[in-house]
């Protein structure tokens, strides 16, 4: 979900800079957000209720998704599992329904959320092991091969532990309340490793209004980069090889190609031209001019070809 946001490095804290790459999970129950303070807090990514079941949309999560992106804050959309009452491949149709646009390059990747629904209903007294683990890779797969996104599962040490092993090809999401981004999780189950770690259920960040949750992402920038790619949108890909980055950004930006980039049309949200550059074999477009704001670039190489990217001016 290989994206490069470089630029993210100068708004963390500097003692989280080197060390720790900080994010939340929020839904509706989060009500307004103010996605520009959340980012200016040092929270770098974000993961939001989508789903949940097969008739139920988190009424915040469209808005939610478009003002953090817009903020600069790295997005991605979970699904909250109910083995109790559908099919995994319904859920999973209902998922990518709602929140496909959201699973590509430039977001997190999608998550399963596994935990037993409420106090009453406890999903290993309704499925054996082998059976809640076909569930969750059926939602999976199906969920990767109509996206191309490898999902992650996000879940508790119980269900880790309960799982068979084969569902740990994809990457672990691990609830660890424990105060702290600093310790490595322990009881990661049929998992040797993890990817991200939900350390605290009680967290306060600046622009949301009461408890969150916080999270930790296990790896370098240089990691995080990788997983969700380039961070500009595609809105046309003509340039197969074209890069843009890093997204969001202050300054500038840089267009990797094999091709020869002769000509960068600058436009808003309304597709007006707001700067035309004519250039031999153009590498860097300088925005230090332009407002904050959302912007198209309409990139034409020496054949003739055009890829259309949104970017991000912080």
């Amino acid at each position: 979900m290989k994206k490069i946001i470089f630029i993210l490095l100068t708004h963390i804290p500097i003692l989280l800079q080197a060390q720790y790459i900080l994010g939340i999970d929020i839904s509706h129950h989060q009500g307004s957000i103010n996605w520009t303070q959340v980012y200016n807090d040092g929270k770098v990514f974000a993961f939001v209720k989508a789903t949940e079941g097969v008739t139920y949309n988190d009424p915040r999560f469209v808005t939610n998704m478009n003002n953090g992106n817009n903020a600069g804050v790295v997005m991605g959309a979970y699904h909250f599992a109910r083995p109790d009452n559908n099919s995994a491949i319904d859920e999973a149709n209902h998922f990518v329904n709602i929140a496909g646009n959201y699973i590509s390059d430039g977001f997190l990747p999608p998550v399963l959320d596994l935990e037993d629904p409420n106090s009453n209903t406890h999903l290993d007294n309704l499925y054996s092991s082998a059976q809640l683990t076909t569930w969750v890779l059926d939602w999976l797969t199906e969920v990767e091969n109509q996206t191309g996104v490898r999902p992650i599962i996000y879940t508790n040490s119980h269900y880790a532990g309960y799982l068979q092993s084969s569902v740990n090809v994809y990457d672990l999401w691990i609830a660890k309340p424990d105060g702290s981004p600093t310790n490595p999780p322990s009881n990661l189950g049929v998992w040797i490793d993890w990817k991200f770690k939900q350390y605290s259920w009680q967290g306060s960040v600046n622009g949301i209004s009461g408890a969150v949750d916080l999270d930790v992402f296990h790896g370098s920038m240089q990691d995080f980069n990788n997983m969700v790619n380039t961070g500009a949108v595609v809105e046309q890909n003509i340039i197969k090889d074209l890069k843009v980055y890093p997204v969001p950004t202050n300054d500038w930006i840089t267009l990797k190609t094999s091709s020869n980039i002769n000509e960068v049309k600058i436009m808003d949200i309304k597709g007006r031209i707001l700067k035309n550059i004519h250039k031999d074999n153009i590498r860097k477009i300088n925005l230090s001019d332009f407002t904050s704001g959302v912007y198209f670039l309409e990139i034409q190489n020496q054949k003739n070809e055009v890829s259309r990217i949104k970017v991000i001016r912080n």
